[in-house]
């Protein structure tokens, strides 16, 4: 009933169905810098401290760190001192990821890896998980500085999807992706890109931005437009 087209005979075949837009108005915009850019549960978050080699949490006893997430690909620094937080998107989630903040997307670069699951139990199993995964960094422009909004890809959605590439992207890896003329320009909550299958949402910002409301929480629900910080 969340669904543009409520009618299941509307959809040519399943992943039509599974990557189905919503109605406009059931995932109201809050007022806040940040807001959600998916549906989900937010498995981890947390402050980055130290210098490039700071660790996000993947599960206890597993964290990683931002430069392997990245792999390189563009300077960590301005994001040291910041925050992180992690959202992961089950096969029942609605699976179009929006932008969280009004911004101009700086580069979009795709990184090559594995496929793994990225459920809770292979979370808790498999070390690294998310910097080792097939995954999508983007960079956006925000006026409280940059922020990341990173898609992981795992089982089956090898294929992220992206507005700026179109339905079939050629997944050319550790390239940036090429502007024809300006840069793309997103009004918070706009979409992004979508999952075929269900994955993460990693959002990185530095410590210009405000800081994760405190009422949210590793294993909380959560849903696209939902404030993320406290400002």
């Amino acid at each position: 009933t969340e669904a543009v087209h409520e009618d299941i005979r509307a959809y040519a075949h399943f992943n039509a169905f599974f990557t189905r837009p919503l109605k406009p108005d059931c995932r109201p915009l809050a007022q806040a810098t940040l807001v959600s850019p998916a549906d989900g549960v937010i498995s981890q978050l947390g402050n980055l401290t130290g210098d490039e080699k700071t660790q996000l949490i993947q599960a206890k006893g597993l964290d990683y760190s931002l430069s392997d997430l990245v792999a390189s690909s563009l300077d960590v620094t301005p994001y040291i001192g910041g925050q992180w937080m992690t959202i992961y998107l089950a096969p029942f989630d609605y699976h179009r990821v929006h932008v969280p903040a009004e911004a101009t997307l700086q580069r979009a670069i795709r990184i090559p890896g594995e496929l793994f699951s990225v459920s809770d139990k292979t979370a808790r199993a498999i070390p690294k998980l998310y910097a080792r995964n097939e995954r999508l960094v983007c960079e956006f422009q925000h006026t409280h500085g940059p922020f990341l909004v990173v898609m992981v890809a795992a089982l089956m959605v090898a294929g992220i999807e992206t507005v700026w590439e179109g339905s079939e992207p050629r997944r050319v890896f550790n390239q940036p992706v090429q502007f024809n003329g300006a840069h793309p320009a997103f009004a918070q909550g706009e979409e992004m890109g979508r999952f075929h299958w269900g994955s993460t949402v990693i959002v990185v910002t530095p410590s210009s931005f405000p800081q994760w409301h405190e009422k949210l929480g590793a294993g909380q629900t959560i849903r696209l437009n939902q404030a993320l910080s406290a400002g």
